[in-house]
């Protein structure tokens, strides 16, 4: 089995990043990150420009739905479309 580099760097950012100093232990690719409190509108914020700038994405405003960002696997799978889709654009 391939480990997807693009899914390891997106759960130690949001490890690392966000989650850091709010006393969560393990996340699952399926936790509820708003649930648990390690998805708010800042952290979106800061997820959005770390997957633009590491994915060579772009997040329009159409994206910015609560349910793209809901767990790891949403954030992911988001990602993965704009991929896809042709990375970047205007």
């Amino acid at each position: 089995m391939q480990v997807d580099t693009k899914l390891i760097k997106l759960i130690e950012f949001i490890k690392k990043d966000l989650a850091r100093g709010k006393g969560i232990g393990d996340l699952s690719e399926t936790d509820d990150l708003v649930e648990a409190e390690v998805m708010d509108s800042l952290g979106i914020m800061k997820l959005i420009l770390f997957l633009e700038d590491n994915f060579s994405i772009k997040i329009s405003d159409d994206d910015l739905t609560l349910e793209n960002f809901r767990s790891i696997e949403t954030i992911y799978s988001l990602a993965e479309t704009k991929i896809q889709e042709g990375g970047r654009t205007s």
